[in-house]
């Protein structure tokens, strides 16, 4: 059984992610129920066509059941943030009630494989695993509540408590646990984690759906721009953690040059960000929401560069999943992150990226302008990218990994 908040349609990476993971289940043999919402993400009503029941059950494939769960409908704004922080912890919390008692009602696990977020879903999730003898498998893509506490999302020094007793609980009762990266790793032992349960196992990307393609492309006629155009692409959910708001100040400073600025997606920034183009008159910055999966080869392969940010501190306890989408499309990446963290060391370690403070305009402007007159290095870093998650990143080997584990997890239970 997999438990998820986000699950296609949603374009959320880690959703897509997630069915890859059941469809690979399925087809080795075993019988998967996955819960997750109805498709709501990243504004919180329910897409057009979905009916917003209580529970609904799909089967996309033999071996493979989807049960979804209603949403409570929110609409947060920049305008009323407390309203938006109150809805979004109350959908979490309905989300996690309502996934306990329908796994309890309709599943017979024999393993649980449950996405560590919202971190309330510690204690139901636990409860069931006993409750069922099946294996508990938790895997960790942000560390919370560290990242809504490093936000200001969180402030009161008891929900604080608590919320670690949470994060505690979880990595104290899993079987195993599944992080995507050392750092990750460490800090989960500190929390509480046994050291011989704890494995990093990266995110993967199916390297056959997301290929480099050559310039120009449909999407760029779309956008009015022309063949000799430079284009800084900033793809994916565009959330507070993003500290988006630097692209478009590096915007600011490169308006007379020839780059032009493309944002794709979604988030809750999106409309700040537009705005703020709007009254600064920012003709060099364009805008698209999320496109279709067919069309993701041709998204990330709308730019020249690519580009990721992060707030000062957020970068030890979130690594965006959109550079993976960059470095199979062979682009390079500029990462507007804490120098040290753990989207630094991953670009590093790729080869594929120039790395520059965060929340520093110019600096990002320049690295952009760096890589615009220097294109065979921004090749090579394409190039090597692109390699690096064929090495380390291709989806065969890491669910591969994914499943032992999750064997492992499982071979001491009836």
């Amino acid at each position: 059984m997999i438990v998820t908040a986000w699950f296609p349609p949603e374009p959320a990476p880690y959703g897509q992610m997630m069915y890859e993971w059941a469809q690979h289940l399925a087809a080795c043999g075993l019988s998967v129920d996955v819960i997750t919402s109805v498709p709501n993400h990243p504004q919180g009503i329910p897409y057009a066509g979905w009916r917003n029941r209580l529970l609904q059950e799909e089967s996309p494939m033999p071996g493979l059941r989807v049960l979804r769960i209603g949403v409570l409908p929110r609409r947060s704004t920049r305008h009323d943030r407390p309203r938006g922080i109150l809805n979004r912890s109350l959908a979490f919390l309905w989300f996690t009630a309502t996934s306990f008692l329908v796994a309890l009602v309709k599943t017979r696990p024999h393993a649980i494989f449950a996405v560590l977020q919202p971190l309330t879903v510690a204690v139901p999730m636990v409860a069931l695993a006993a409750l069922k003898r099946a294996a508990l498998v938790f895997n960790v893509q942000d560390l919370h509540p560290d990242a809504l506490v490093a936000l200001g999302l969180i402030r009161q020094p008891w929900l604080v408590a608590i919320l670690r007793r949470l994060e505690r609980l979880a990595y104290r009762r899993s079987d195993a646990i599944a992080v995507i990266s050392e750092g990750f790793r460490l800090h989960c032992v500190a929390r509480g984690a046994n050291p011989d349960r704890v494995r990093v196992i990266p995110n993967w990307i199916d390297l056959d759906e997301v290929r480099p393609r050559a310039l120009p492309s449909r999407l760029r006629a779309q956008l009015g721009l022309q063949p000799g155009d430079f284009v800084a692409l900033y793809a994916g959910t565009i959330g507070l953690v993003s500290g988006a708001e630097v692209v478009l100040e590096a915007a600011v400073l490169l308006r007379d040059s020839d780059v032009n600025v493309v944002f794709v997606g979604d988030g809750q920034l999106v409309p700040r960000l537009q705005s703020e183009a709007r009254s600064r008159s920012l003709e060099n910055v364009r805008f698209l929401p999320f496109q279709p999966r067919e069309l993701l080869s041709e998204v990330q392969s709308l730019g020249d560069v690519s580009l990721v940010t992060m707030l000062p501190g957020h970068g030890t306890t979130s690594v965006p999943s959109k550079i993976l989408g960059y470095l199979a499309a062979a682009r390079p990446v500029v990462a507007a992150v804490d120098d040290g963290c753990e989207t630094a060391r991953f670009l590093r370690t790729a080869a594929a990226g120039v790395i520059v403070p965060p929340n520093d305009p110019r600096a990002l402007a320049n690295a952009i302008l760096s890589l615009r007159d220097d294109p065979e290095r921004a090749r090579r870093m394409g190039a090597a990218g692109r390699r690096y998650l064929e090495d380390c990143c291709a989806k065969g080997g890491i669910l591969a990994q994914h499943e032992e584990l999750l064997r492992d997890a499982a071979a001491g239970f009836p």
